[in-house]
């Protein structure tokens, strides 16, 4: 599980630090792919596998901004 609770003044500038270490390593202007998705909690733990530990962490892409916004299906 990956978790990090901030406060809600944090939540609202959550870029802003990953803009900075990007720009101080000259990736800002990068192109870089943009990627929406949903994924069901039913295949969370499969994505977490293929993508987050295979993939980036694997290729020690240390550059990589990756956000996740939890949804509740009720609402």
């Amino acid at each position: 599980m990956f978790q990090k609770d901030v406060t809600y003044e944090e939540f609202l500038n959550r870029i802003h630090t990953d803009e900075l270490f990007l720009r101080s390593k000259g990736l800002w202007d990068v192109p870089h792919p943009w990627l929406n998705m949903f994924i069901p909690k039913s295949r969370i733990s499969d994505f977490n596998v293929g993508v987050i530990k295979s993939i980036i962490l694997n290729q020690n892409l240390t550059a990589v901004l990756v956000l996740v916004y939890p949804l509740n299906r009720n609402k």
